[in-house]
């Protein structure tokens, strides 16, 4: 792994809700309000939520955004709420956001501005990865469109039919948008596994759902929370309307993967924790 200095964030309590790809005012790929009001309400039933990535489009209107910081300074005055920008995340957005009371984790590359993207076109943002305790366990959360250098990979060829006939360039990220559960996902998650000491691995990105074990180490993207544009590899229905329920007890960490619009469980993994 390549060495980097990062802040450690410890989480409060062992019970933790994530959420990620929520896309508020997307007009491209879509948001699902329902489905998003359904997370807020689950979260206070935890000690901690954590959202990973893509919380409101660039385009997403005044109105949007105000209801959205509205019901997050209510949510964080309750429970400890965390955030980690996406490609869509702005930085205005960032700065609303801790106004708001959430607890912003954010880096800088290259000395760029983070930045919003068009839908579809990742670019240099404020993301991960950052490093946090949970319980006893250690935590790498990214949204996944990260430069491939800040966890030493190379960039990926695409092996999926869709990747390969898009006409998108090939960017150095860590997980393309179209990687999917049915090709690359499982490598490239074991390659990230691999290079870190971490617990547990939790990305987002590409709306495709990954709930596993690799190398040890808990391994977790929801796909979307409340964003309709599923992986357009798989075209999986059940990556739309997911949380993780992430619990550390008894030196074991456990993870239910939850389907908000299903309301059931449609994965479940546990690993223990310190096998590294």
């Amino acid at each position: 792994m390549v060495q980097m200095m990062l802040d450690v964030t410890r989480l409060p309590g062992d019970r933790l809700l994530i959420s990620s790809d929520i896309h508020v005012g997307d007009e491209y790929q879509g948001h699902d309000r329902e489905t998003w009001e359904a997370a807020l309400d689950l979260a206070r039933d935890f000690d901690a939520f954590l959202i990973d990535g893509d919380l409101a489009d660039p385009r997403a209107s005044d109105p949007e955004l105000r209801e959205l910081l509205r019901d997050l300074r209510e949510l964080s005055s309750e429970v400890p709420t965390y955030f980690v920008p996406g490609n869509h995340d702005t930085v205005d957005l960032v700065k609303s956001l801790r106004d708001a009371g959430v607890h912003v984790l954010s880096r800088r590359y290259d000395n760029r501005r983070g930045r919003g993207c068009p839908p579809g076109h990742s670019g240099p943002s404020l993301g991960g990865p950052h490093l946090l305790r949970f319980g006893d366990a250690w935590m790498l959360v990214l949204h996944g469109h990260e430069p491939c250098s800040e966890l030493g990979l190379n960039p990926q060829k695409p092996v999926n039919p869709v990747a390969r006939e898009s006409p998108m360039p090939k960017r150095d990220q860590i997980l393309d948008n179209y990687t999917c559960r049915e090709y690359e996902m499982p490598d490239r998650l074991e390659e990230i596994a691999r290079s870190t000491h971490a617990d547990v691995v939790i990305t987002g990105h590409t709306h495709c759902r990954y709930l596993g074990s690799l190398e040890g180490k808990l391994v977790v993207n929801v796909g979307t929370t409340s964003c309709p544009a599923i992986c357009a590899t798989c075209r999986d229905p059940l990556n739309v309307g997911n949380v993780c329920i992430l619990k550390a007890s008894g030196g074991t960490l456990r993870a239910k993967l939850f389907n908000l619009r299903k309301a059931r469980v449609i994965g479940r993994e546990r690993v223990r924790i310190g096998r590294r």
